[in-house]
């Protein structure tokens, strides 16, 4: 059975998702994820008013122990998995544009989602602020932006369908259902690790991990190989 997201429940945890636009675009600004989120870093997400229409959290979602994700600027994609339950999903994935050296201007790195997953800073269920957002969730990450800001995230497109493609102003961006199902996913589980690596992610046994594939699963407590663009995972 599905449960309809509330208005009354989302007031406290506003939710956002990033619009795909040209570079010139000067709603967007600057090209360090979400610029809006460095000017009003206190201001709501959430007006409590939009028209955006409300989406469904799906009844059916598995309940993880240990989530992780991976995502591959250069593969395009977007690895969910938990290694503690076998659970994975592979999404596509539309990254930073390139820069004038031809580099996605996504920061690789090794990140986590916000410590406290009823912070609607870190965790936002409903972005309504601003209005290209669409009311989908968005889920920051601690990477920073040059003025020390986390303005960088996974959330949905900003057009009616997701561009798989180096297409945004830093942050990951993913098909609707999918960023929901994500969020919902992740959302209990605070610090979940969140790496971005320039690489095309392969998996325990060497193989690209894409959309539509199976990947073999590190076991659980084997350190993962990253790409060389972020190397071992420091904690």
């Amino acid at each position: 059975m599905l449960r309809l997201v509330s208005l009354l429940s989302l007031l406290t945890i506003a939710g956002c998702a990033v619009e795909e636009a040209e570079p010139a675009d000067p709603e967007l600004g600057s090209l360090e994820g979400t610029e809006y989120d460095a000017d009003y870093p206190n201001a709501e997400l959430d007006d409590g008013k939009s028209d955006a229409p409300y989406y469904v959290i799906p009844a059916d979602l598995p309940v993880l122990v240990a989530p992780e994700i991976i995502v591959s600027i250069n593969g395009l994609t977007v690895h969910l998995f938990d290694r503690a339950t076998g659970f994975q999903a592979v999404y596509p994935a539309g990254v930073g544009m390139k820069n004038s050296a031809g580099v996605s201007i996504t920061p690789p790195g090794h990140y986590m989602s916000g410590a406290n997953n009823n912070d609607p800073w870190w965790y936002v269920a409903r972005r309504t602020v601003p209005s290209y957002f669409m009311g989908l969730p968005f889920l920051r990450t601690t990477a920073l932006n040059s003025q020390g800001v986390n303005t960088y995230a996974l959330h949905g497109p900003i057009t009616d369908e997701l561009i798989r493609g180096f297409v945004s102003h830093g942050c990951i961006r993913m098909r609707r259902d999918d960023i929901v199902r994500l969020f919902w996913m992740v959302k209990p589980h605070p610090n979940t690790p969140i790496t971005f690596q320039r690489e095309p992610e392969l998996d325990a046994a060497g193989q690209l991990v894409d959309v539509g594939t199976t990947p073999i699963l590190w076991a659980p407590n084997q350190p993962i190989q990253f790409g060389a663009s972020v190397g071992p995972r420091p904690w």
